[in-house]
Formats: structure tokens, C-alpha cells, sequence
């Protein structure tokens, strides 16, 4: 139920779109991390077998009617094909007026050979919080998954269906300092009241994904960062576990 509704609110985005939409902002770029599992502050299992390469592009616009921005990742470039994997997220707040309350949606895709998962949510967001060099966006929605894990016990391997609920937020603050442009960005999701199967196999009810990126922007178009990387009874480790994240971006 949950996939129709985010399939018919991306419809209705597209109908308002090319009716009334007035373009307010872009951006978009491309860039290059190395996670580096091994530079974590706690233990994660096989962490140099879990260091990779990926490449990346990302954008983002905003209209008189709301915002979107999606990433897409393709990891393990250094790896065989079939070690390698993708992942992509489509995020949109579609504004309630001028209320500062939006309808959230988000999709999130991951694939390899040895596992498949999409996430999606559907709730309400918050987008007024801000001024001219920060911004926090919350939001809250229902969480339903479809995964196929192949490290999983074949009784909790295949999942389709509800996931409890997710919560999040996206914030970001930039500063000059001595002549030179800085940011951090924080995004951060939790899940509350998972399935069984999810529970089992990520080790707990509960659980929440993150990160926190300082960037240093060397030009308009150039950049790098880095990030700290967190997460709690997720990515198939339970407890909490971390790593950093190098990167260097071209922002077009």
C-alpha cells in the first residue's frame, strides 16, 4: 500500500510540476569516496575486507511547491563485477502551503549479488527551520522494506511488507573562515519498531544510521571532506559501529 502511495505522490509531484512549479534553486555534482571501515573508532566485522571505493553523483532542486535531491553510488569500483553494488535515494518534501509542513517521501535502493533492499517511507517533514547559512529539516513516516539478504537464515532472508516507522533529519550550517568556505552536514535515520525478520537481522528492534561530513570548499566547483559515519544494529552489525568516509567532489 505504502509503494502505491509514494508512487502516486511522485505522480501528483510531476502533475503540479508541469502545471504551476516555479524554479527557485538547483545543484548537482559528482565525486569520489573511499570508506575507509578500518579508521573506525569501534570494531566492525572484516573491517579492511569492508574498505571500498565508490564514484557518485548527486543533485537537488527546489520549486514553489517543495524539494527534491537523490543520490546514486556505485560501489566496490576496484572489485570484480560481481563484487561490486549500487545504491540509490530519491527524497522529496512537498510543501503544505506556507506552513512550513511538507508530505515526505523517500526511496531507497540497494543492490549486489549477494543482497537487494528498498526502503521506502511516506510521512510529514518540516522545512522552515533555517536562515541564510543553515537549515534542519525533520521528518517522520511509515517504513516499509523489501529485501532479499543472502547472508540472512534462509527463514528471515526474504522480506516484504511493514518495517514499524522511520525518523530523520537533514542539517547543514557553512562558515567562512580565514578567507575560506566551510560546512558540515549531518543526516541521520532511525527505525522504531521493526519486523521480525529485520530485527533478526540486524540485531534489534530499534536502530539508527548516520553522518556527520566537514567539507572544505577549495573553489566554487571543487571541494573535499570528510566523514564520520555511524550506525547502531544496521548494515548487518549489531551494536554500534563506525567508520570515515574520504572524499573529493566537483560540484558542476
Amino acid at each position: 500500500m505504502l509503494k502505491k502511495l509514494s508512487i502516486a505522490a511522485v505522480a501528483a509531484v510531476g502533475v503540479s510540476g508541469a502545471a504551476n512549479a516555479e524554479y527557485l534553486y538547483g545543484f548537482g555534482g559528482m565525486y569520489v569516496d573511499h570508506q575507509s571501515w578500518d579508521h573506525g573508532l569501534n570494531e566492525v566485522n572484516n573491517p579492511k575486507g569492508r574498505n571500498q571505493y565508490v564514484i557518485g553523483i548527486e543533485g537537488g532542486a527546489g520549486f514553489t511547491w517543495g524539494e527534491l535531491y537523490g543520490f546514486y553510488d556505485y560501489e566496490n569500483i576496484g572489485n570484480a563485477p560481481d563484487q561490486r553494488a549500487a545504491a540509490a535515494k530519491a527524497t522529496a518534501h512537498v510543501y503544505l502551503g506556507d506552513t512550513g509542513a511538507s508530505i515526505y517521501a523517500q526511496v531507497y535502493d540497494f543492490g549486489s549479488d549477494m543482497q537487494s533492499e528498498q526502503n521506502r517511507v511516506l510521512g510529514l517533514g518540516y522545512t522552515k527551520l533555517g536562515g541564510d547559512n543553515w537549515f534542519f529539516k525533520p521528518w517522520i513516516g511509515i517504513h516499509q522494506i523489501t529485501a532479499n539478504d543472502g547472508f540472512a537464515d534462509e527463514a528471515t532472508a526474504k522480506v516484504n511488507g511493514n518495517n514499524g516507522y522511520m525518523a530523520g533529519w537533514t542539517g547543514r550550517y557553512a562558515w567562512n573562515m580565514f578567507g575560506q568556505n566551510f560546512s558540515v552536514v549531518n543526516w541521520n535515520e532511525i527505525e522504531f519498531d521493526r519486523s521480525e525478520e529485520i530485527t533478526a537481522n540486524q540485531g534489534g528492534k530499534n536502530g539508527w544510521n548516520g553522518g556527520a561530513m566537514l567539507s572544505w570548499h577549495i573553489t566554487d566547483n571543487l571541494y573535499t571532506g570528510v566523514t564520520y559515519r555511524y550506525f547502531r544494529n544496521k548494515l548487518g552489525h549489531e551494536g554500534y559501529g563506525d567508520l570515515f568516509i574520504y572524499r573529493i567532489g566537483y560540484n558542476f
